[in-house]
């Protein structure tokens, strides 16, 4: 898991603890991902935005890019490919969902309707959806801005250019459909931008 850290402002989404025994093993399922900090905020963010989120919201939350931990996935083209490519977004949700679904099967804690509940949430973490749906997704786009916006990663390293690396940050933000998010993803995205090499940007 990457080096524990704390929220990035005092206004953004406190941590929280596991809820459940479930909960708790799947902070440690994912500890091995090397963006497992991504996955906990997302868990940390959906609460914020739904206080009353049930086990299966924020078991959904903690382990919806989980495919990734895995090698033989989709993968993204960071230069051409547009970030809405739905023909990569279901391909990354469904094989996450598969994997969550294979997880939870080992599990006697949790019934075949929750399974079914958190790997549906799962599947529609990139375009959001009904019934907590688009909640995840909001958190997901939270936690992405805060914790994986750094130009250090998408540009220093060679992955994008500043143009479309500001693309992916404002995109991260425009898709948002929860109100309860604006603001806080305004936020995080004027920090993301700000963090940009301006000669570089458009």
């Amino acid at each position: 898991m990457t080096v524990p850290r704390t929220a990035v402002a005092p206004w953004a989404a406190p941590e929280i603890a596991p809820a459940t025994d479930v909960e708790r093993a799947a902070q440690e399922w994912i500890a091995p991902y090397d963006q497992a900090w991504h996955l906990l905020r997302t868990r940390d963010w959906v609460v914020y935005l739904r206080p009353d989120a049930p086990m299966e919201l924020r078991l959904a939350a903690l382990v919806h890019d989980i495919e990734r931990m895995f090698p033989g996935g989709p993968r993204l083209d960071l230069d051409t490919q547009a970030w809405d490519d739905p023909w990569y977004l279901f391909a990354h949700s469904t094989r996450s969902a598969e994997f969550v679904d294979g997880w939870l099967r080992e599990r006697s804690d949790v019934t075949p309707e929750q399974r079914h509940e958190v790997c549906r949430l799962v599947a529609l973490h990139e375009v959001g959806g009904l019934r907590g749906g688009d909640d995840l997704q909001a958190a997901d786009s939270l936690s992405f801005l805060e914790t994986l916006a750094d130009p250090s990663v998408w540009i220093v390293s060679g992955a994008a250019s500043a143009d479309r690396a500001e693309s992916k940050f404002r995109y991260s933000a425009d898709r948002i459909r929860v109100p309860a998010a604006h603001e806080p993803a305004a936020r995080l995205l004027a920090a993301a931008l700000n963090g940009l090499p301006k000669k570089e940007r458009t």
